[in-house]
């Protein structure tokens, strides 16, 4: 049978490298049953089961990661705790190292990056830190590998060892008052309700005591459990919760002066990065400068390889034209669908994995966590929340994610407007569509500059309509923004791999279910539609006449005003299911038109109505890259947004308001740039 290995941490610890390391990279993620926090699981030498819990602090009941941490521990019992340190901040970590002693579970201890407490002259006795806490100890430099043999070893030997196990998970003990207050409820606990938490009562005691909520709200539903609470006020001060963390603070104090020593006036290459990074003025400034290289470097370094995809498919194409029949379903099909239009999203695979390579080498760099700090002081003033901004970062991947994220957010208030603000960062399914089109706005050199200029105008967007939903709707105090800003390392090519290839192929899992899907479906729609001599519909009709532009000239009057073609209105419409299938629509629609310079000059020059001149399409193209910023990411994105909100209400103000603003300001750019007269 297999064993459960639950691994736990404070954040940026580490606890990834673990995971991976334990697991050689074979775990899988789902989400918690009932929340969308996710869940990672892996197998170590096939017989253990690993689960990677979420980064906490603590194990309060107040944030959600935190509970499903709890949760696990108590209700899902775990053979073994493994609990990631943080070789260079050693005492806030033991905090959470106490919490988990406190639940008796057989414990080790992982203290990582032992590297860079090398070079910042920290000191600590492994030994005698294990002989303290009562439980095994093994150093490690995960991100390398380095001790991960000896975990394995120890995590083995835990098993084999009864003795070592049972020693692993003796409690803390606390001073005389505390002890008897614990006994006392325990007594009361056994006594009033034998059955709840049994195999964790001194737990159960503490959390009573602490006036744990959670723990409260239970044993209030069970047999006899407000006689307990009743009783445990007679003789607790209420006080309890302040006393137990002082007494905690004290003991990991005492820890730290027997096993660790530091150089407290070193300055290390992180405190002079932060010195320029975190620079009052010119941190934001740098942000920006940062983010407009890596969209230029994206653009860049990821065209050859879309080009060469490119090539790749036309050969295809003519290979197909040569060898199947002319008028065969089969041949449109693979021509005009899958080659035309699913293969006009596959040429940007390349960009997609270069932007989440650069967005992992800055995560993994320590430098987002700085960003999100920056903007922070900007919000704050602005009465916005500065974990916002992380949720934003967030959505830079992939808008649904990002709104799951702000299930941490304890303010009801911040979280709503985080939610809904974050439609307007600009996801990567976006990114095709700006590449396509954006070198027809100021030519091929201002790519990276104009993409640069869209993911810009979305965070301005987010900003201000944050702004808007807090001063207007959610009137309140804006909770303080606490965030680890932990050392800056320089990214292994291993990890920042797997970070890129982790996100990257979520897009290749909707590229080949969702936008196939779609493209086929577009296709079957090109295919049918009315015969100019019977009046009926039939297969194999002239394209103008398909039910697919009939779908484009239904919605095209509501795109008058904009002056945009039938075959942007149809862009726009799909694009609701899946934004890559804005481009899959063109590719699919135009993909027996010929033109030397590319898909993207096809579409410039079929997307306005007649009557608009040549010298005005720069400012109607990038208007409609404007509407596509801002308009609804797609339909799981209101998926997410009412399974987080429960809400029709705030999921119809987040489906509307986004077109509302993206069709004034594409209607303003379009009478700056003379496409009107």
């Amino acid at each position: 049978m297999s064993k459960n290995l639950a691994l736990i941490g404070n954040p940026n610890v580490g606890k990834t490298a673990v995971f991976n390391e334990l697991t050689g990279q074979t775990g899988h993620v789902a989400n918690w049953p009932g929340v969308t926090v996710e869940k990672k699981t892996g197998k170590m030498d096939k017989e253990f089961d690993v689960i990677d819990l979420p980064g906490v602090y603590s194990l309060s009941p107040s944030a959600i990661d935190e509970m499903i941490a709890r949760n696990f521990i108590v209700k899902d019992k775990p053979d073994l705790i493994v609990d990631i340190l943080d070789a260079t901040n050693l005492e806030r970590n033991l905090y959470l190292a106490f919490l988990l002693k406190e639940l008796e579970v057989p414990i080790i201890y992982v203290l990582n990056l032992m590297d860079v407490a090398k070079k910042r002259n920290i000191e600590v006795d492994v030994d005698k830190l294990a002989e303290l806490l009562g439980a095994p100890v093994i150093p490690t430099v995960a991100i390398k590998g380095e001790g991960i043999d000896a975990v394995k070893t120890k995590i083995r030997k835990i098993f084999s060892d009864g003795k070592l196990a049972q020693k692993s998970s003796i409690p803390v003990k606390y001073s005389k008052e505390i002890e008897d207050k614990i006994q006392r409820t325990e007594e009361l606990l056994k006594k009033d309700a034998p059955h709840f938490l049994s195999d964790k009562r001194r737990w159960a005691a503490i959390k009573l005591l602490e006036e744990d909520k959670e723990v409260i709200k239970e044993i209030s539903a069970s047999p006899n459990g407000i006689v307990v609470i009743e009783n445990v006020k007679r003789f607790a001060s209420g006080s309890e919760e302040f006393d137990l963390a002082g007494e905690r603070y004290n003991i990991i104090s005492e820890i730290i002066g027997q096993t660790y020593k530091r150089d407290k006036d070193m300055i290390t290459t992180s405190d002079i990065l932060d010195k320029i990074f975190l620079h009052k003025y010119f941190g934001i400034p740098i942000f920006f400068m940062i983010m407009w290289s890596m969209f230029e470097f994206t653009f860049r370094v990821s065209a050859p390889l879309g080009t060469l995809i490119e090539l790749g498919l036309g050969a295809l194409g003519d290979l197909i034209t040569i060898a199947w029949p002319e008028d065969a379903w089969y041949t449109s099909l693979v021509l005009d669908g899958i080659i035309g239009g699913f293969g006009a999203v596959i040429g940007f695979v390349p960009l997609i994995f270069t932007m989440f390579l650069v967005l992992s080498f800055l995560e993994d760099s320590g430098y987002l966590s700085r960003a999100a700090f920056n903007m922070d002081r900007l919000m704050y003033k602005l009465g916005l929340h500065g974990r916002s901004f992380v949720s934003l970062i967030l959505g830079f991947g992939c808008n649904i994610p990002a709104v799951m994220s702000c299930r941490a957010i304890e303010s009801e208030e911040d979280r709503l407007t985080t939610i809904l603000v974050n439609q307007n960062i600009s996801c990567g399914a976006r990114l095709p569509v700006y590449v396509l089109l954006g070198g027809f706005i100021l030519g091929d050199g201002a790519t990276g500059t104009i993409i640069f200029s869209l993911y810009f105008l979305g965070i301005v967007i987010a900003i201000l309509m944050a702004l808007f939903f807090k001063k207007v709707i959610f009137k309140g105090e804006t909770a303080p923004f606490i965030l680890e800003l932990g050392d800056y390392r320089m990214p292994t090519v291993k990890y920042t791999g797997i970070h890129m290839w982790e996100r990257g192929r979520e897009f290749i899992k909707k590229a080949g279910l969702i936008i196939f899907t779609v493209v086929v479906l577009m296709w079957v729609l090109q295919s049918i539609g009315v015969d100019p001599d019977t009046g009926l519909l039939a297969w194999g009709t002239d394209p103008e006449n398909s039910l697919l532009a009939g779908i484009g000239h239904l919605f095209q009057p509501l795109f008058a005003p904009l002056r945009w073609s039938w075959i942007a209105a149809v862009g726009i419409v799909f694009g609701f299911l899946a934004k890559e299938v804005v481009v899959a629509a063109f590719g699919l629609i135009l993909a027996g038109e010929e033109e030397p310079e590319g898909l993207g000059k096809l579409v410039v020059g079929n997307l306005a109505v007649a009557g608009v001149a040549a010298a005005a399409m720069p400012a109607l193209v990038y208007g409609y890259l404007v509407f596509v910023l801002l308009y609804t990411p797609c339909v799981a994105h209101l998926g997410a947004v009412y399974k987080e909100t429960g809400s029709k209400k705030w999921t119809l103000v987040s489906a509307t308001y986004g077109i509302a603003i993206g069709y004034i300001l594409a209607l303003i750019i379009n009478l700056i740039g003379g496409v009107y007269f």
